[in-house]
């Protein structure tokens, strides 16, 4: 069996035995995934660095629900911060073959908003003002998207309805980690002190779609990719004006949660 994939060329899928049985798992799975009302995307299992943070020599893997790669500066006290100011978010995309570097003004143009509002919309529920200028009670946040590869639609479409595409699909995602044609993003985020500089937090992660029929639109991925970070962005930054640590400790993925990272 040959599938082409016309827009991304990500190469032939390859073809698979008892694919009957493996179909009836998968979709049993996505079944799963839409009555526990999992995400749309899932966490990758890496994340390349882009250069945009510097140095990552302080970054260590997350553990749960974590970015794949942060630090928290454990002497820093994050309730004496009340406001921030927030630089605008870019594109950063790394040397060689990037899909960034290929993207259409609009599309660049819908990429940034989509950062700068996820930012702000995180900054709005941990409750903290943003404001413009530097001093004793503001942070400073850097945020680059690293990484925005749009869905091949069409293809995607396939995948998810087609019972003898669908095994091949889901023993391709077991093995790269990221379910044939979907799309993918990446971001890299510091919070800084906006006097002295000093790094209080970095994070480094990536999101993949999965073979989902509620999104069939090219940058639905990317776009839920962004809603998943503003949730646990928000969710942490709360946790740290309460706990005063930029270092919370993780929340436990829960049964439901495990078993959507498994479905393509």
């Amino acid at each position: 069996m040959r599938i082409s994939n016309r827009e991304k060329g990500r190469g032939r899928m390859p073809s698979f035995r008892n694919g009957h049985g493996r179909s009836r798992a998968l979709l049993a799975a996505v079944a799963v995934s839409f009555l526990c009302g999992c995400s749309a995307t899932k966490q990758a299992r890496e994340v390349e660095r882009s250069g945009f943070l510097g140095s990552y020599s302080s970054l260590r893997k997350g553990n749960g629900d974590e970015p794949l790669l942060m630090y928290a500066d454990p002497a820093a006290d994050c309730r004496k911060y009340t406001k921030v100011m927030i630089d605008p978010v870019t594109l950063w995309a790394k040397p060689g073959d990037s899909w960034l570097q290929k993207l259409e003004p609009k599309d660049r143009d819908m990429l940034r908003k989509l950062g700068t509002d996820t930012v702000q919309d995180v900054m709005n529920k941990a409750r903290f003002e943003v404001v413009t200028q530097p001093g004793p009670d503001v942070m400073r946040v850097r945020m680059a998207l690293t990484e925005a590869d749009k869905a091949n639609v069409l293809l995607k479409e396939g995948a998810v309805l087609a019972p003898y595409v669908t095994a091949p699909a889901a023993l391709y995602s077991e093995t790269t980690g990221q379910a044939l044609f979907t799309g993918d993003a990446a971001f890299e985020l510091e919070l800084l002190d906006s006097r002295t500089g000093q790094r209080l937090y970095a994070a480094a992660d990536k999101r993949v779609g999965k073979l989902d029929v509620r999104d069939f639109h090219e940058w639905d991925d990317v776009k839920e990719a962004f809603k998943s970070w503003g949730e646990r962005g928000a969710r942490r930054l709360v946790n740290c004006r309460t706990t005063g640590s930029f270092a919370s400790s993780p929340k436990e993925q829960s049964f439901e949660e495990k078993i959507d990272n498994n479905v393509p």
